[in-house]
C-alpha cells in the first residue's frame, strides 16, 4: 500500500514538473511573439540583413547579367523578377553595357530567361540587345555557365555588372568571385538617368487631370507587419542558403 502511495505521489510530482515546464514556455513563447510583433511594427531595423547585401555603383562594362528569381504559376517574373529585370533595362539605357545576359532555367516549359527577355522588351530594351542563359537553376550555376558557353564572349575579366535582389547580392557575389571572376559589381537598384516616362517608370502620370491617388492608411498598420514579416523570413532563408552553399563548396 505503501509502495502505490509512493509511485502516485511520484507520479503526480511528474506531472506537476510537466505543467510548470508547460506553463514557462506558453509564458516565454508569449513574451517573444509580443517583442516580435512590436519589432516588426516599431520599424527598427531587422540587423541581421545588413550582411547579406552588396550593394555597388554600377560600372562601364561588357555586359549586364541579370540572374533569375524565379516565375510564379502562370509564367510571370515574382516580385523580385519585376525589380531585377527593370534594373538591368535602366542600366542598359544609359548605356553602362551593350548586352544584357538573362540566366535562369526555371522549372516548367519555359525558361526564366525567356520570360525576362519577354518583360526587358516590353520595357524598352531592344531584342537585338538580348541574349539568353537557360541552365541555370541554381545560383552558383550563372557565372558557370556564362564561362561556359564562348559566344557569350564572357570572361573572367571581363567588367560586368551583375543585376540581382538585395538580399540575395551576397551570394551572388561570393559565386562569381568563387568562379574566378575580378571586375564585377554587383547592382540591386537602379534608375535611369533619361527624362523620358516610356523608360522611367517613376516618371510616369496619369492621362485624367481628375485623377487623384488613392488613400488607404486604414491598411497602413497590417500592410507595414506583413512586409517587414515576410522580410525577417526571407533574411532567415536567405542565412540557410548561405549556410548550405559554404557546406557544398559552392563559396
Amino acid at each position: 500500500m505503501e509502495e502505490k502511495r509512493v509511485v502516485r505521489d511520484g507520479s503526480q510530482a511528474y506531472m506537476k514538473k510537466i505543467g510548470i515546464a508547460f506553463k514557462k514556455y506558453f509564458i516565454i513563447s508569449g513574451i517573444l511573439i509580443n517583442l516580435f510583433f512590436f519589432w516588426m511594427l516599431s520599424g527598427l531595423p531587422i540587423f541581421i540583413d545588413r550582411p547579406l547585401i552588396k550593394s555597388d555603383d554600377p560600372l562601364q562594362g561588357d555586359a549586364i547579367i541579370c540572374l533569375g528569381a524565379g516565375l510564379t504559376s502562370d509564367n510571370f517574373p515574382p516580385n523580385e523578377g519585376w525589380t531585377r529585370i527593370y534594373t538591368a533595362v535602366q542600366l542598359f539605357l544609359d548605356k553602362y553595357a551593350p548586352k544584357i545576359f538573362f540566366s535562369g532555367a526555371g522549372g516548367r516549359n519555359i525558361s526564366e530567361a525567356e520570360i525576362y527577355a519577354e518583360v526587358a522588351e516590353w520595357l524598352g530594351c531592344p531584342k537585338e540587345a538580348i541574349s539568353l542563359e537557360i541552365e541555370a537553376n541554381r545560383t552558383a550555376d550563372h557565372p558557370l555557365n556564362m564561362l561556359k558557353k564562348i559566344e557569350n564572349h564572357i570572361n573572367q575579366d571581363s567588367p560586368i555588372n551583375i543585376v540581382t535582389s538585395p538580399l540575395h547580392s551576397r551570394r551572388a557575389y561570393l559565386c562569381f568571385k568563387k568562379s574566378g571572376f575580378r571586375n564585377f559589381r554587383l547592382v540591386t537598384s537602379y534608375s535611369s538617368r533619361q527624362d523620358n516616362p516610356l523608360f522611367v517608370r517613376a516618371l510616369r502620370k496619369s492621362q485624367f487631370d481628375s485623377y487623384r491617388p488613392a488613400k488607404k492608411d486604414h491598411y497602413a498598420l497590417f500592410f507595414k507587419i506583413e512586409q517587414r514579416t515576410e522580410f525577417f523570413f526571407d533574411t532567415l532563408r536567405e542565412w540557410a542558403a548561405l549556410g548550405w552553399y559554404k557546406i557544398k563548396g559552392y563559396i
